[in-house]
């Protein structure tokens, strides 16, 4: 997704985003919040860029754990059946790849407070990144010494 076209998403959505450049200059991350609807807390959103398409969108929010089942039960139902693992009751994910894009949800549940999360992953645009340009490096002047 064209990045102007996730701003675009979530300013109508009532929310904003926030993007920096990174070390790597094709690369930009954005962060920034979206309502979602009654009921339902707040999106925490992190976008990460690869030259001004979404490589990597996290949606996070701490939501009750029948909202977070609706999500499951929704993607589901949308997407098929996804892998699913469980780490130690406290950690529980499904995911589901379809043409290198992977979409997970993963939910955290620590202390009676149960954090939410959704990521789309676009494998394709990552996989073709390659690795960062190299910066040219200045030559190191030769010490040398001094006659006694």
């Amino acid at each position: 997704m064209p990045m102007d076209d996730a701003k675009a998403m979530v300013s109508a959505a009532g929310g904003h985003l926030t993007c920096k450049a990174t070390t790597d200059p094709r690369l930009r991350e954005c962060n920034g919040v979206m309502p979602l609807s009654k009921g339902v807390p707040t999106l925490q959103l992190l976008i990460s860029s690869v030259r001004d398409t979404a490589a990597v969108i996290v949606l996070t929010a701490t939501v009750k754990e029948t909202v977070a089942g609706e999500w499951q039960h929704t993607l589901t139902r949308d997407f098929g059946t996804p892998n699913h693992k469980t780490d130690n009751r406290m950690s529980e994910s499904w995911q589901w790849v379809r043409k290198g894009q992977m979409l997970r949800l993963i939910e955290h549940k620590n202390a009676g407070i149960q954090e939410t999360a959704v990521t789309l992953t676009d494998g394709p645009l990552l996989d073709a990144l390659g690795p960062p340009p190299q910066t040219p490096t200045k030559p190191r002047a030769l010490k040398t010494k001094k006659p006694d």
